[in-house]
């Protein structure tokens, strides 16, 4: 151990900040920059670094620890076309790769993991009566239980999740591509694979990439197939001998175990699924549905790993086998994974949530098919004229003419798209549009139980029995498309290995950016793969380092306090319980009932006048409100507001509430604003007035089951209702204290209505006597931000925009798929 030879944690470096600079050029600055700062005469003259120069830098690195090491294969191709020379043409290529089962021993040893690591299946239950199952973590599912029944008592799994994807290493110009292959394992929970600064998920090898022009054109495809999987076959071959036997590893917790590393998953998107499964590109790598037949809800029997390789070796000796037929294999006669122990290649094949719902169901499919109907104009109107919501993406020149969109963007899309739609395309098109959304919401949970997997099951149902006013509309003549075909395997895969959280293709597409394009850019782009590997082992080297003086230092900080404790008191010593206040947002106020906000420290709007509150914040019924308020909640005031007080003013609140329980979000918070408009000065253009709606407590409203903040309000709580918030402020003093600011409201009808098309509730402008119904309730009231929709008809007004929506429409729909966790506990 270093401490124990008396090296201290900044080794090799002289101290801290000589180890913080030199972190920071290896992970910002090129080789040819380093040298360049290094030799700055303020650098060398005032900084005294260990290094004056790039190779004595880069010789510091190279004491550092460093990961598995990278291995070089040299791969001959000969291909089929006839070089000058009357001989068959080869060609060279180099597979860059690590070893998989070093990658497993880092992986389930590194002690940062311990305390999200698993070594062994769980069944968890939602209740007491255990009747009602959870899965979210693989353990929890039903693949790991099954594996180990089948392995010798005390063996530990150590699921293999394989991710790989061929990228661009330019933007602009340029045919360079990689491909790189992505490593992690089961045991370390999806909450800290999913983040790439966590180290997770390692880089194994880098497939070759080559147009394998010594090929003809007819068999160039299945030539690149073959060295797909022969490629994998090598990068994966140490997995063989431990995934059948097993192999002592240390473990994070310390502990020694016989792990057997398994292939229980792989990311990708649809066409490397086919390549991984060996089937063409019309049919599913996870079933045996006829590929003329993918539209319809058929569930076929699954893929057999035993009965694909006999149909590929009878196809390989020259005999016609119908099952090579009828699956539409590819003549790949040695897949990777024919030796791989207990690996169950197609079952193993995960959802991929950002290609084949974000990308593909909804925005290729769904959203084109609602545009044929309702026109690209009005769609364009309705994106234009969504009502404002605190982070809802603003489409301010509608969608038609965006070229590129991302996955959050999509996301977003969703957000609001059952709303918009609704009043313009006939109801049982509403009915698929809502079973497709429903569905893309609960395949997003982070955790599901039997019940949400019925909902999702229900989702689906609805979206096949109504899917054909499509075709019926002339939008569609067929749904053989891969992708909606996908959809009937989800369930059974969550079951199977866990929520699709744990295996989002985005997480490979984001390593891509660290570990292939900016790796890239760091070399001078001749002979690069070479240099690519060099510089990942440096930044690697520096990762590992950062990650022991993190170590390091939280056991000496334990050691530290374990020396300060003071002894345990004697029962008759117990100090007095103390009062705990709950825990504050940042620079924010406590608050009670279940939830939290923040507002700020310091009041930005201070001293207003009521006129400016009834002309710039529209608050017309405000003093009565006020006064109102000051009768029933101060009863021993004497005083009566008038038209001579001042108001200290807030534009933000922000409230913290509970998250849902089937995701790994313990609390969400939402902005509520209360801002008036602003007019144009020089440069700076005017903007417009923001004044939100949220589900807030109304006291005088009894209670009636709606759910507003992701879990059951109790019968005895007070009922929910929204109202549009106008202003957040003080009261004056000489009224008296209060605990929480104020904030002046405009209600809304109950939500005891639902519109039938949509499913979401309807509400009015609540009056009274012919005014707005306005109160003053107390911030502590405020659940969480509310995003209410017009009621649109055919065509939209030409009078609703975003900022006029609120004002002018007066009927509107509770936009319930304004967030994951609200739709799904209403559903």
């Amino acid at each position: 151990m270093r401490a124990e030879a008396g090296v201290d944690e900044w080794a090799p470096f002289k101290d801290e900040e000589e180890w913080e600079l030199f972190r920071w050029l290896i992970k910002h600055v090129g080789q040819t920059k380093i040298d360049e700062f290094l030799k700055l005469l303020i650098i060398r003259r005032n900084c005294g670094l260990s290094a004056d120069s790039k190779y004595k830098f880069f010789q510091q690195i190279d004491d550092l620890p460093t990961g598995v090491p990278w291995h070089c294969d040299m791969i001959s191709v000969q291909g089929d076309r006839m070089g000058d020379d009357g001989k068959f043409m080869q060609e060279q290529l180099e597979l860059w790769r690590r070893e998989p089962i070093e990658c497993v021993e880092e992986l389930i040893g590194n002690p940062i993991f311990d305390g999200s690591i698993a070594y062994g299946p769980e069944r968890v239950y939602t209740e007491e009566a255990a009747t009602i199952r959870r899965y979210d973590e693989m353990w929890t599912a039903d693949w790991w239980w099954n594996m180990q029944g089948k392995l010798p008592e005390g063996a530990t799994i150590a699921p293999v999740i394989l991710a790989s994807d061929a990228t661009n290493l330019t933007n602009f110009g340029g045919n360079k591509k990689a491909w790189p292959v992505y490593l992690s394992i089961g045991n370390i929970s999806k909450s800290v694979r999913r983040q790439p600064s966590q180290r997770a998920t390692i880089l194994v090898g880098y497939i070759p990439v080559s147009k394998l022009e010594c090929f003809h054109d007819s068999t160039r495809s299945l030539a690149g197939y073959r060295l797909f999987h022969h490629c994998m076959s090598l990068i994966l071959k140490s997995l063989r001998e431990p995934g059948l036997n097993g192999k002592e590893m240390t473990c994070a917790d310390r502990g020694v175990r016989k792990v057997h590393p398994i292939v229980a998953a792989y990311v990708a998107d649809y066409p490397e699924q086919c390549l991984v499964c060996c089937c063409k590109e019309n049919s599913c790598p996870r079933c045996t549905a006829p590929p003329l037949q993918r539209g319809e809800q058929l569930h076929c029997d699954p893929r057999d790993v035993e009965s694909t390789k006999d149909a590929l070796r009878e196809h390989q000796n020259g005999n016609d086998s119908p099952r090579f037929t009828s699956e539409q294999l590819r003549p790949v006669y040695e897949p990777f994974w024919a030796d791989l122990p207990h690996c169950d290649i197609f079952s193993s094949i995960m959802p991929d949530i950002l290609h084949q719902l974000h990308k593909g169901v909804f925005k290729d499919h769904l959203l084109s098919w609602c545009t044929s109907i309702m026109g690209t104009d009005e769609m364009d109107r309705r994106f234009r004229a969504m009502t404002n919501f605190p982070g809802l993406r603003r489409f301010h020149n509608g969608i038609s003419h965006v070229s590129q969109w991302t996955g959050k963007e999509h996301k977003e899309m969703q957000r609001i798209f059952v709303a918009l739609l609704a009043g313009a395309v006939p109801t049982e098109v509403l009915e698929v549009v809502r079973a497709l959304v429903d569905f893309i919401y609960y395949t997003q949970l982070q955790s599901h139980d039997d019940t949400t997997l019925t909902h999702l099951q229900s989702a689906l149902d609805t979206f096949h029995r109504h899917k054909d006013v499509f075709i019926r509309l002339g939008i569609r003549e067929h749904f053989n498309i891969p992708k909606i075909h996908a959809l009937l395997h989800y369930v059974k895969a969550i079951r199977s290995r866990g929520s699709c959280d744990g295996y989002n293709t985005k997480l490979p597409e984001r390593l891509h950016i660290e570990l292939a394009k900016n790796t890239y850019r760091a070399s001078n782009q001749r002979d690069y793969m070479e240099q690519m590997v060099t510089w990942l082992a440096c930044q690697e080297a520096v990762d590992l380092h950062a990650t022991y003086i993190a170590w390091f230092q939280g056991l000496c900080a334990e050691e530290t306090a374990e020396e300060l404790e003071e002894p345990d008191l004697e029962p008759d010593e117990e100090e007095p319980d103390e009062d705990v206040a709950p825990p504050l947002l940042p620079d924010g106020d406590k608050v009670e009932s279940g939830n939290m906000y923040s507002i700020a420290k310091h009041c930005p709007l201070p001293n207003l006048s009521l006129r400016y509150l009834l002309t710039d914040h529209g608050a017309t019924e405000f003093l009565p409100a006020l006064t109102e308020f000051v009768r029933t909640e101060l009863p021993r005031c004497e005083l009566c507001p008038n038209h001579m007080d001042r108001y200290d003013v807030y534009k933000n609140i922000w409230v913290s509430y509970p998250g849902d329980p089937h995701g790994d979000v313990p609390e969400h918070t939402d902005r509520i604003r209360a801002v008036a408009a602003k007019a144009g000065r020089g440069r700076k253009q005017a903007t417009a007035a923001y004044f939100d709606t949220a589900f807030i407590v109304d006291p005088d409203v009894p209670f009636d089951g709606v759910e507003v903040n992701t879990y059951l309000i109790r019968q005895e709580h007070p009922g929910t209702r929204i109202a549009r918030v106008r202003i957040i402020f003080n009261l004056p003093a000489q009224f008296g204290s209060r605990p929480h600011p104020l904030t002046y409201v405009e209600w809304y009808t109950l939500l005891r209505h639902k519109d039938p098309g949509t499913g979401l509730y309807l509400v009015s402008r609540s009056t009274r006597n012919g005014k707005a119904n306005a109160s003053i309730v107390s911030v502590d009231q405020i659940r969480r931000a509310a995003h209410l929709v017009p009621k649109y008809g055919r065509e939209i007004s030409r009078e609703l925009t975003k900022d006029s929506s609120l004002n002018v429409a007066t009927e509107f729909r509770v936009n319930l798929y304004i967030s994951v966790d609200l739709r799904s506990v209403t559903v």
